[in-house]
This record gives structure tokens, C-alpha cells and sequence, in this order.
């Protein structure tokens, strides 16, 4: 939520704008009723799903992820909240360093972001052709 805030301050978004936006980010709650209880909390992160606005800020914060200084062996691709890195290598453990180095890039900065990738859902697939270069391509899924 702050570094979409950041960023929409980076691109000098109109005032009402940026004014309409942090207020998309406040005040915001999730009930929960079931036939003898409610309950209200208060959501200090993510954007709501469902919503117009969600997938324009979502794609504001991901371009961040993107936009980090990968090795030039790493190529990434998203498609909506999912993120491929491919690595090229000589061999299969290089392939593997590659990536945990990116790995360790996105981490943090998901860390700085508070957003937390699915390990469950999160593969690893080694393509490689023989007398040619590794390639190790990792997935990660919010």
C-alpha cells in the first residue's frame, strides 16, 4: 500500500488523484458473519479483490518487482500476481545459484513490500538440450 502511495507520488499523480487513492487504502474492514456471530477487523493491507481499481495498483506495485536489477543470465515474466524467473547456465548447480541469488532479490524486496509468495505453489523446472546451455526456471505464486 505505502510503496504504491510512493510510486503514484513518483509519477506526479494529480493531488484529488493521489488523494482518492490514499483514501482507497484507509479505513478499510472485512466482516465476517456466520448465524450467531459477526465479526469486524480492520485491512491494512493488499487491495480489495474484486475491485476496478485493484488490478491497476496491483500491476503499479509488481512493475517495482520487475523493474530490479537482475543478473543479464535472468530473464522474468508475470502474468497477473505470478512471477517467472528464467536463468541460463552452463551446468545445473550454476543454474541453481543464478536463481537463488534473483530469489534472494525478490524476497527482500516482497519483504520491504509485505507480500509473501506461495512455497506450495512455487516450481522449479530444469529445461536444458544437450551441448547446450541449462536453464533453470523458477515460479513463484503469490
Amino acid at each position: 500500500m505505502l510503496s504504491i502511495l510512493k510510486k503514484l507520488k513518483e509519477f506526479k499523480c494529480p493531488k484529488k488523484l493521489y488523494n482518492l487513492a490514499k483514501s482507497y487504502f484507509s479505513k478499510r474492514t472485512v466482516t465476517l458473519s456466520t448465524n450467531s456471530i459477526q465479526m469486524e477487523r480492520e485491512v491494512n493491507k493488499g487491495c480489495p479483490h474484486g475491485s476496478c481499481c485493484g488490478p491497476g495498483f496491483w500491476n503499479i506495485q509488481f512493475n517495482q518487482l520487475l523493474n530490479l536489477e537482475f543478473g543479464k543470465r535472468t530473464k522474468t515474466i508475470a502474468f497477473a500476481d505470478d512471477l517467472l524467473i528464467a536463468e541460463r547456465a552452463k551446468t545445473v548447480r550454476e543454474a541453481e545459484n543464478f536463481t537463488n541469488t534473483e530469489i534472494s532479490k525478490i524476497l527482500n524486496w516482497a519483504k520491504d513490500n509485505k507480500i509473501t509468495f506461495n512455497e506450495q505453489k512455487s516450481k522449479v523446472m530444469v529445461v536444458t538440450r544437450k551441448k547446450r546451455k541449462h536453464r533453470c526456471i523458477y515460479i513463484l505464486e503469490q
